[in-house]
């Protein structure tokens, strides 16, 4: 794939069908990828972000679901969010989070993914119950894929020992640069 200079930075969706026959949950569709728009007019997202966000959240998301005996959930749409920016900032839609919708707080200290918002399906009674039960044991594992290896000072940027350190912790986790350059804190669930 080619990454020519200058092209324009755009936010795109991609979809993933699950791998498996077993379980309910058949797609899973991310929206706000960082891409490029490319001279030809196609829109491209990297294969490292792809597999980035396929390793840490898709392929996770279509485990977890099948583990849980109670997950009926068949489609699941993801927006990533900063909460940090507004809207006209973003550079691509998201939905509004509302009082009825169920926010789950991370549990892992030093976890860069801080909130995830599961917009409420207007469900009542024990069906509510249900699914905040089935969507807050899914999703809450999110948060351990976001553990970030804190950054070196700028000063110790030069520093022989500091640079090996920094490709030790690049060895041992394909992702450590990209986790700690989140342009997300939060993310957005619709479930269907």
């Amino acid at each position: 794939m080619r990454n020519p200079n200058n092209a324009e930075r755009v936010f795109l969706e991609i979809g993933f069908r699950s791998p498996e026959g077993e379980g309910s949950l058949r797609s899973i569709e991310l929206l706000g990828l960082p891409g490029q728009k490319l001279k030809n007019g196609e829109c491209v997202v990297s294969e490292k972000v792809q597999r980035f966000f396929d390793d840490l959240i898709v392929r996770k998301i279509f485990r977890e679901s099948r583990r849980i005996s109670d997950c009926k959930f068949q489609y699941i749409k993801i927006w990533l969010y900063d909460t940090n920016i507004s809207d006209s900032e973003r550079g691509y839609a998201v939905p509004k989070i509302d009082k009825g919708d169920l926010e789950i707080r991370s549990n892992v200290l030093s976890s860069k993914l801080e909130r995830i918002y599961v917009l409420d399906n207007e469900l009542t009674g024990r069906e509510y119950d249900q699914w905040k039960k089935t969507a807050t044991e899914l999703f809450t594992m999110l948060f351990m894929q976001f553990i970030a290896a804190p950054e070196l000072p700028s000063i110790l940027a030069d520093n022989p020992v500091a640079k090996f350190v920094e490709k030790m912790a690049d060895s041992v986790d394909n992702y450590a640069r990209m986790k700690q350059n989140l342009f997300f804190n939060a993310l957005i669930i619709q479930v269907d």
